[in-house]
């Protein structure tokens, strides 16, 4: 048994317009192909579903039918409604992921002109580790990534650069050995924890030495806010955006080291080969025109 949407549209008319012969000037039908499309429907569930009243009444089985019939109506409406507005780009989902230092500094204003010119569009915007969002743009997780790029990048992403930044290794002055990490940081660093944003899954790593190597402990903290919480009380030390150690009091630099300072360059990323969706294309435009990309 198939149930045609046609018989359960004229089946909800006859019942919405108060009669069949309202629901067949509504559908522009005759009323004999009214209750035919009835009368079918009827049949191939095997009961009455209408009395044929004056004012037409609902049986029980009726009811459970209109019921079907209303929802499946409405169903096919807000799915069409939804397609266009998919065509259109007023309804789609901007899947984001950007790391601290972007968050902090561009990620409000980036996302509030988004928003403004795309008031309809979605937002998954996640603040994770940079390197968790690159493995997670590969992983689909997110469309796009903004963050500093690693030394040697996924070969099936595409990059947008827009500006480079330092990752500086910092120390407290409150850290108990502040004084001897800033006179002799390569005697001292294997006694220091290190407070990171990320330790990279096992079956994502290259080879050779690992930074993490070189100091006493590795404490994994993603939180920004948490980690320089932690770092102010003395408890390790952490890598930080030259941006984040201007605004940062009481932070210094460890200088001397050959890990003191990694150049980053920092931007979008997203998969090659793979069409954007009309929220990332949106958003991405803005990020180009804002730090000045051209492709």
């Amino acid at each position: 048994m198939q149930i045609e949407r046609s018989e359960l549209r004229v089946f909800a008319n006859v019942i919405d317009a108060g009669g069949f012969s309202r629901a067949a000037e509504r559908l522009n039908l005759s009323q004999s192909a009214i209750s035919q499309a009835v009368a079918n429907l009827e049949h191939k569930v095997g009961t009455q579903l209408v009395l044929r009243k004056r004012q037409p009444e609902l049986t029980e089985a009726g009811q459970r039918m209109y019921s079907y019939a209303r929802w499946l109506d409405n169903e096919e409406r807000q799915a069409l409604d939804d397609i266009e507005l998919i065509r259109t780009g007023a309804l789609s989902t901007l899947n984001l992921a950007t790391n601290s230092m972007v968050n902090r500094y561009f990620a409000r204003d980036l996302l509030l002109e988004f928003c403004n010119q795309n008031p309809l569009t979605r937002l998954k915007a996640d603040v994770v580790p940079s390197k968790e969002i690159i493995y997670g743009v590969c992983e689909e997780r997110w469309e796009l990534g903004f963050g500093p790029f690693q030394s040697q990048m996924p070969q099936d992403l595409e990059l947008h650069t827009y500006f480079e930044e330092q990752r500086v290794l910092c120390v407290h002055r409150n850290h108990a050995l502040f004084k001897e990490l800033m006179t002799e940081p390569a005697a001292q660093l294997a006694n220091a924890t290190l407070l990171t944003s990320y330790l990279d899954d096992a079956a994502h790593r290259e080879g050779g030495g690992r930074l993490s190597d070189q100091f006493a402990a590795v404490w994994e903290i993603s939180n920004l806010d948490l980690r320089l919480a932690l770092a102010a009380d003395g408890r390790g030390v952490t890598y930080l955006s030259d941006r984040v150690l201007a605004d940062t009091p009481g932070m210094r630099a460890i200088p001397g080291l050959a890990i003191s300072s990694i150049p980053r360059q920092v931007g979008i990323f997203f998969k090659k080969h793979q069409g954007l969706s009309k929220a990332a294309a949106l958003f991405l435009h803005i990020c180009d025109r804002r730090f000045k990309f051209l492709p």
